[in-house]
C-alpha cells in the first residue's frame, strides 16, 4: 500500500510540475545578445555576450540556447557544421528564481564581412525532462569585420608609387602650373599639352614637362572580373579577398598621408544584391579618418557578385569627364576594352597605374604596357 501511494504521489507530482512549467516556464525570461565591439578587423577577436534573466520565482532546471553563426566567426565550442556557411552554437545552463546569467564567448573573426545574428532559439524543460517548451528571440547584434590592413612592404605597388620605398611627397600626377621643360610628344598626350614654340624650334612635336603636385587625388578602382561572362560566379574567392585587402591597405596609407582618396568597384554590396538593377560601388574622393572608415564599411559589404564588366565601370568614369586624378586599378587582367578606356582616361589629363594581382593571366600580361 505504501508503494502504491508513493507511485500515485510521484505521478501526481510529475503531472503538476509539468503543468506548472508548461504554463509559466517561459514567462519572465528575457534575452539579449551583443558584442563588446561593433567593428573589428579581420583576424581580431571580440566577445559575444549573451545575457539571459529569469524574472520569476519559478526555477528552471535546464535552459538551452541555440543559434546559427557564420563559419567565419570562430567560437571555441561549437557543434558540427550544418551547412557550408553556418554552424550551430549551443549553451546549456539552469536558473534559480530571479537570477541573471551573463555568458561571454570569445570569437575570432576570420574574414571580412557583415555578420548579423538575428535570432536565438531558447528551449526549457521540467525536472523530469517532460513538457519541453520553445521560444525564439530576435536580436539586433551585428558585427562588421573590416578587411585586414597590410604593411606597406606587403603591397605590390607600382615602382613610382608615392607609397613605395622611396621618400617622395607626391603620387604620379603632374602639376600643370609648374613647367620644368619639354619632351617628345607621345600619342597618349593631350593636345593642349603641346608646346608649339618648342615644336617649331626642334621640328618635332614637343609637350610641356611638368613638376609634380602635392595636392593629390587618388581613385582606387577594383576589378573583380575573372572572366568576361558576368553571369559566371567568381571562382577564385581568395584572389577577390586579397584584392579587397590591397584596396583597403592602399586607402589606409594614402589617407594617412593626407591624400584625398575614393573607391569604385564592379562588385555588388550586400544590401543591393536583391535589387533588379544592381549598381556598381562608388565612394567619392574625400579625406580624413571618418572617410577612411566609410571606405572600410563599404569594403566589408562587398559580395562576390558583379554589377557588370569592369570596362563598363571605366566607361562610366570617362563619361563623367573626370580629370586631374590619379587612378590605381587593382586587377588580375586587362582586356582590350579596358585598355581603350584607360587611354581615354589619360587623354582627359589623368594618370593611370596598375596594381597586378597574382593570377596566371595577370602574370602573362604584366609585361604589356598599359
Amino acid at each position: 500500500m505504501n508503494i502504491a501511494w508513493f507511485i500515485i504521489v510521484t505521478l501526481l507530482f510529475i503531472f503538476v510540475q509539468s503543468v506548472v512549467f508548461r504554463k509559466w516556464g517561459l514567462h519572465g525570461i528575457t534575452y539579449q545578445r551583443s558584442f563588446n565591439k561593433r567593428e573589428v578587423f579581420a583576424g581580431q577577436k571580440v566577445k559575444m555576450i549573451d545575457e539571459i534573466a529569469n524574472k520569476k520565482a519559478l526555477p528552471l532546471p535546464w535552459v538551452r540556447l541555440e543559434s546559427k553563426i557564420n563559419k567565419n566567426l570562430l567560437l571555441k565550442q561549437l557543434d558540427d557544421d550544418v551547412s557550408d556557411n553556418l554552424q550551430f552554437h549551443r549553451t546549456l545552463f539552469s536558473f534559480l528564481p530571479y537570477q541573471k546569467i551573463t555568458r561571454r564567448h570569445e570569437v575570432t573573426c576570420l574574414k571580412r564581412g557583415i555578420y548579423p545574428l538575428q535570432s536565438v532559439s531558447l528551449s526549457i524543460g521540467d525536472l523530469f525532462g517532460f513538457g519541453g517548451q520553445f521560444k525564439q528571440f530576435e536580436t539586433s547584434a551585428v558585427l562588421t569585420v573590416y578587411p585586414n590592413l597590410l604593411d606597406l612592404h606587403e603591397l605590390p605597388l607600382p615602382a613610382h608609387s608615392f607609397l613605395g620605398e622611396q621618400s617622395v611627397k607626391r603620387w604620379i600626377m603632374d602639376d600643370p602650373f609648374m613647367k620644368v621643360g619639354t619632351r617628345n610628344y607621345h600619342t597618349s598626350d593631350p593636345i593642349h599639352s603641346i608646346n608649339w614654340k618648342a615644336s617649331a624650334r626642334t621640328n618635332q612635336l614637343q609637350v610641356n614637362l611638368h613638376d609634380y603636385t602635392a595636392d593629390n587625388r587618388l581613385m582606387i578602382l577594383l576589378n573583380v572580373d575573372q572572366s568576361d561572362d558576368v553571369w559566371l560566379p567568381i571562382q577564385n574567392e581568395d584572389l577577390l579577398e586579397q584584392s579587397i585587402t590591397y584596396a583597403a591597405s592602399t586607402a589606409h596609407y594614402a589617407i594617412k598621408r593626407g591624400i584625398e582618396t575614393g573607391f569604385s568597384a564592379n562588385a555588388i554590396l550586400e544590401k543591393d544584391k536583391n535589387l533588379q538593377i544592381k549598381p556598381s560601388v562608388h565612394v567619392p574622393i574625400e579625406n580624413g579618418e571618418a572617410h577612411f572608415y566609410e571606405l572600410l564599411e563599404i569594403m566589408a559589404q562587398l559580395t562576390n557578385k558583379r554589377s557588370g564588366n569592369f570596362h563598363h565601370l571605366l566607361e562610366e568614369i570617362v563619361d563623367n569627364q573626370v580629370n586631374q586624378t590619379d587612378f590605381l586599378i587593382i586587377t588580375s587582367r586587362v582586356t582590350v576594352q579596358m585598355k581603350q578606356q584607360i587611354e581615354r582616361l589619360k587623354r582627359q589629363g589623368n594618370a593611370v597605374d596598375i596594381m597586378w594581382m597574382n593570377s596566371e593571366e595577370g602574370e602573362q600580361e604584366k609585361g604589356e604596357k598599359v
